[in-house]
């Protein structure tokens, strides 16, 4: 493989054939909108970049090159006409270290919405990824949605989720779902394993936790958002019967259906919460307590 592809190497791999086998026959007549879920959060930028090079690299007619100056261009994050926004950049952040990858703010969605009014530089057709959108309708969801609405022959939008029910149901609707291979649900995240651990320890005698999250600069909202996602995978293997391979696992696992049920619920409204700006530790906290209610009734 060349280095130049190797921003697209997570999708590369055999188990990824007919996602891209899919992508490149959407080629002809592109949805205006694609929502890529399941995966981890490297193999969605990657398909997501990897969408944008089938739309724009010159090279290949039934895949993109990967090797060419315009795929190394989207690969790199550098392109044009390939846009990307996080609802989970504060508006400081964005401020005060704009990237290739900006903030979800209300300027920024309108500056969107200008800069979507004219032609794009190439070609083709530009491309907008949308990480980190919620169930949350604030201000800027709501003239993102009315982009979203609105038909157009110049761009087309991708939308990356863990899982389609973390959008709004009115995202989904629109958008052309293709669901990536699922990731193993025993692999662990090692920035995540001492967290889960000590969540399942709160939840088996209520100690721990709170010291934990209360250190000074323990958790930033990334981290907190990756702790939620082991929270919500470890919980839908319990809820699929797939087993109890972790201490967290376990945890839920001795939860009744109902309260497993209930805890699915507390792990979205967490993950709201902190789409929100609200402090991690509060969050984490908040799900804590809340988690061990369930426990002991």
């Amino acid at each position: 493989m060349p280095p130049e592809a190797s921003a697209f190497s997570p999708v590369l791999a055999p188990e990824f054939a007919s996602l891209r086998h899919a992508l490149a026959r959407l080629r002809s007549a592109p949805p205006q909108v694609i929502l890529l879920e399941g995966g981890t959060e490297e193999q969605r930028v990657a398909a997501a970049r990897y969408w944008a090079a089938v739309l724009h690299c010159p090279q290949g007619e039934e895949a993109p090159c990967l090797s060419c100056g315009v795929c190394t261009q989207i690969g790199a994050g550098a392109h044009l006409d390939v846009l990307a926004y996080d609802g989970r950049i504060s508006n400081r952040e964005d401020e005060e270290n704009p990237g290739p990858v900006r903030a979800l703010t209300m300027e920024n969605v309108r500056q969107l919405k200008a800069r979507l009014r004219d032609a794009p530089h190439a070609d083709a057709r530009r491309v907008v990824m949308l990480y980190g959108l919620g169930l949350t309708r604030d201000e800027a969801a709501n003239a993102l949605l009315k982009a979203l609405e609105e038909p157009s022959a110049t761009t087309v939008f991708v939308l990356l989720a863990p899982q389609r029910e973390q959008l709004l149901p009115t995202l989904v609707s629109r958008s052309w779902v293709v669901t990536l291979p699922w990731p193993d649900t025993d692999a662990r995240d090692p920035a995540t394993a001492g967290w889960e651990d000590a969540l399942a320890g709160f939840l088996r005698d209520g100690t721990g936790w709170l010291d934990r999250t209360s250190a000074r600069g323990a958790l930033s909202p990334a981290l907190a958002g990756h702790i939620l996602l082991a929270c919500q995978k470890s919980l839908g293997a319990v809820l699929r019967g797939g087993g109890t391979a972790t201490p967290l696992a376990r945890a839920l696992g001795r939860l009744p259906l109902e309260a497993q049920c209930g805890a699915a619920s507390l792990i979205a409204r967490a993950q709201e919460a902190l789409a929100a700006n609200v402090s991690p530790a509060r969050v984490l906290d908040w799900l804590a307590i809340r988690l061990f209610a369930l426990a002991h009734p």
